[in-house]
């Protein structure tokens, strides 16, 4: 009969948990070994995700075919126009420091969330983090350069950014970091704390995203891709983890005898 011990060990997440040096050795260990059969079943949590990957790829397909075609243009141009009546120099001040959070403050937080997760050992978490994040930025780059989109005439006079628009770089990458956060604050944080944080990040994402429309360097459809395509990396990424956590335990879970 397995003990509280052997118990323990089998469900160790090593990718969010903190774990022994024994734990990820036996993780690692096990990643190379082959596996005859496929998981049988992934379970609630991971086929919802499977299920949200699909809808939110097809989305981003349909929203890319849709502006490529200029189907979007009179959307986003009203767009422009409806955020631009509430502009002012204080307004502007804000929605620049806002949009920090989707580029240069995302890498600040990231730096001390490493640190944090180093100190507690919970180096799955910060190895997908750095995944999550990285991948997001090249991930962006790649498809600007695929779509090729123009940015809105009026970027010569605010900021400086990247020459294409589509999807938009902030929204794709804080959505991709600040979704897996949430994610990390559901599996680690309880009570009322988990709950402020997640619908915190959720303000925060959507605050970028208009922060770039109003300072008009993207197009609400850009915004929109740049969601839909973070979201889709970052789930992709746990998804992955959540596959790799549920063979090693199929591999590592301690025989019982009977009689």
């Amino acid at each position: 009969m397995a003990t509280a011990r052997d118990k323990r060990e089998d469900e160790v997440d090593v990718s969010v948990e903190a774990a022994p040096a024994r734990d990820w050795g036996h993780w690692v260990a096990e990643l190379g070994g082959r596996e005859q059969k496929r998981l049988a079943q992934f379970g609630g949590a991971v086929i919802a995700g499977v299920v949200a990957a699909v809808l939110v790829l097809y989305t981003f397909a349909w929203l890319a075919y849709e502006v490529m075609g200029q189907e979007t243009a009179a959307l986003d141009s009203r767009m422009l126009q409806l955020v631009q009546q509430y502009s002012s120099p204080q307004l502007t001040r804000a929605a620049e420091i806002v949009s920090l959070f989707g580029s240069e403050l995302v890498w600040l937080i990231a730096l001390v969330l490493l640190g944090v997760f180093a100190w507690q050992r919970r180096w799955g978490a910060a190895v997908m983090l750095m995944l999550v994040g990285g991948g997001a930025q090249l991930l962006n780059d790649v498809l600007k350069e695929v779509f090729h989109r123009a940015r809105p005439e009026a970027l010569q006079g605010l900021i400086q950014a990247q020459q294409y628009s589509f999807p938009s770089g902030h929204a794709m990458v804080g959505a991709a970091f600040y979704f897996y956060v949430g994610y990390l604050t559901w599996r680690i944080v309880h009570g009322w704390w988990r709950i402020l944080v997640i619908v915190g990040l959720v303000l925060l994402v959507l605050l970028i995203g208009l922060a770039r429309i109003y300072l008009e360097v993207h197009y609400l459809s850009d915004v929109i891709a740049g969601y839909l395509a973070g979201f889709l990396w970052t789930d992709a990424v746990i998804l992955g983890s959540r596959g790799l956590k549920m063979r090693t335990q199929r591999r590592l879970r301690p025989r019982t005898l009977t009689g």
